[in-house]
């Protein structure tokens, strides 16, 4: 945080409120009402790192639409008001779903704007990278990854959602809906959200009594599911853990129906939560359950979002998305309570 002559020696740093009151910017004021009033001072810009073409674009779209959404409800209510009612200005950089990508975009993003604060990727393994960037350049970067990874040794990464791990201990209850004594086999895309998922189920599945007959990694991206769900079928399994993003996890789905494997299927958030999920598998989707940070049923606020966000885009506001709404609204709140631009 750079020092300003004019500011008050008690006002706080952004980073300074998000780490101590990102959970409540969400629960108090992440859909609240702001009272109206003119726009007198520069726009506020706010970067955002989402892929909205490549492999994850389905998510990165969806995250895009959630985000100029919640900027226009803080800006249709009065903007910051600590900062002369001044907009939010989202700046959005596709990082295609590409590691290298992200970096290099992360790079471009902060040099050529200022910026208070970024938020994004949402995938961990490209969540992880545009944090090294942004850590370097002290930029706060919010984002709904999970990867646990992300709270080791970083001042300026804030994670305001469930960890990878508290995903994993969620599944693993939820498996003893399927059997008192369950027999589960974990496949994983082999990325960071795949990785610290599956490690986390394996970590805590003893102490839940919970049997892991199968622990697999595959390459994200596969084009042929059949071997390893064959390797789930000869496993004894009662119960499949996917850890898997959309065009990986509807593969899975078909491949059980089509070997006959009868299972029950649990997936950690990733493609479970997507609306194109059940556009392209029907009524495979039926019955299978999942694990998610946010759903747009949860509250009447989040409904109320919800409903504006499918009348603009035909869809629910999904996991990824409804969290890119609470994030804005808690940059919103940490610019009105450091009364600053300056990150």
């Amino acid at each position: 945080m750079r020092n300003g002559h004019n500011r008050k020696p008690k006002r706080k740093t952004r980073r300074e409120f998000l780490i101590k009151s990102t959970a409540g910017a969400l629960a108090a004021g992440a859909f609240g009402p702001y009272p109206l009033r003119g726009y007198a001072a520069d726009p506020v810009n706010i970067g955002g790192l989402y892929p909205v073409t490549g492999s994850l674009a389905q998510i990165g779209v969806g995250c895009v639409n959630a985000a100029k959404l919640a900027v226009e409800m803080v800006n249709d209510a009065g903007g910051i008001k600590a900062l002369g009612g001044a907009k939010l200005n989202l700046i959005v950089s596709d990082v295609q779903s590409d590691t290298t990508v992200t970096r290099t975009e992360t790079d471009r993003l902060i040099s050529d704007n200022k910026l208070s604060a970024i938020h994004g990727c949402f995938a961990s393994a490209l969540t992880l990278i545009a944090s090294e960037v942004a850590e370097r350049a002290k930029v706060p970067l919010l984002t709904g990854s999970t990867s646990d990874q992300l709270n080791k040794g970083r001042h300026f990464t804030f994670t305001p959602f469930a960890r990878a791990s508290q995903f994993a201990e969620a599944q693993l209850q939820m498996s003893k809906l399927v059997d008192d004594k369950p027999k589960v086999a974990v496949i994983f895309e082999n990325t960071a959200f795949g990785t610290s998922t599956s490690n986390g189920l394996r970590e805590l599945a003893p102490a839940q009594g919970v049997e892991i007959v199968m622990f697999e990694p595959y390459s994200a991206g596969f084009t042929d599911a059949s071997p390893l769900i064959n390797k789930v079928k000869a496993s004894g399994a009662n119960a499949l853990f996917s850890v898997s993003y959309l065009n990986d996890l509807i593969l899975i789905v078909r491949t059980v129906k089509q070997v006959g494997l009868n299972i029950a299927i649990n997936g950690g958030s990733g493609g479970f939560v997507i609306p194109d999920f059940y556009k392209n598998v029907g009524k495979l989707a039926e019955g299978l359950q999942g694990v998610a940070h946010w759903n747009h049923d949860m509250d009447d606020n989040a409904q109320r979002v919800n409903a504006e966000y499918k009348k603009r885009t035909g869809e629910f506001l999904f996991e990824y998305a409804g969290g890119l709404v609470a994030q804005t609204f808690m940059i919103a709140q940490a610019l009105e309570n450091a009364g600053s631009t300056d990150p």
